[in-house]
């Protein structure tokens, strides 16, 4: 996403360090992993601190955003989510079958053509990938762990009330009573999702821990 801004400190790059320790021990050909967790618990922020630490390890990968992969722009979206009350949030706003074709050319080490959000144009541009020396691909996304091509599935315990507490948000980017009402119905489908993981993240005890 174009207008992306990570704010990646310590306990990212903590919880990216034992990801990094279990990929390692465990890496196969063309590895996958999936990561999720509520709006603002640092999905992106532990994803991009991760592919940093494999690359220290010598160990090329790949981030996929799963926020390029609606199928409306963000105003259609809003649309969208009104007429409906709220009903189309979820998972179906996602165009799977790209990101299914994403992955099958990662696995097969094939050039792919990846959506790429440009948030300030309100347009879905085209990013041209080529996955042939990639072996990690990090899918992170509120509905990642739906994916059933992931090998290491990564579920952030935070929630969005207790980013907020430690990390509160900047002034004039404070949720409406819009925003709120999608938050809610989009972390009801990201707690469906824990039951998928084989991987915790808990940044709320000490920011210290990382258990299976």
């Amino acid at each position: 996403m174009y207008e992306i801004e990570l704010r990646i400190n310590k306990k990212h790059r903590r919880a990216a360090g034992y990801i990094a320790q279990k990929v390692i021990s465990e890496l196969t050909p063309k590895y996958i992993i999936a990561i999720t967790g509520e709006n603002r618990t640092g999905k992106a922020a532990t994803a991009h601190a991760l592919g940093v630490k494999l690359r220290k390890e010598g160990i090329k990968s790949k981030v996929i955003h799963m926020a390029n992969y609606y199928k409306l722009s963000c105003k259609e979206r809003e649309k969208a989510r009104m007429d409906s009350n709220f009903e189309l949030v979820g998972p179906n706003e996602l165009d799977w079958e790209r990101l299914n074709q994403n992955i099958a050319d990662f696995k097969e080490g094939k050039s792919s053509i990846l959506p790429l959000r440009d948030g300030i144009n309100y347009q879905t541009d085209l990013l041209q990938v080529d996955f042939k020396e990639i072996e990690v691909l990090i899918i992170n996304g509120l509905y990642a762990l739906f994916l059933d091509d992931a090998n290491l599935k990564v579920y952030i315990e935070s929630t969005y009330e207790e980013t907020i507490e430690e990390e509160p948000i900047p002034v004039g980017e404070q949720p409406d009573k819009f925003k709120k009402l999608v938050w809610n119905k989009e972390h009801s489908f990201v707690r469906k999702q824990k039951n998928n993981a084989n991987f915790f993240v808990d940044f709320t005890t000490n920011f210290e821990d990382y258990y299976l």
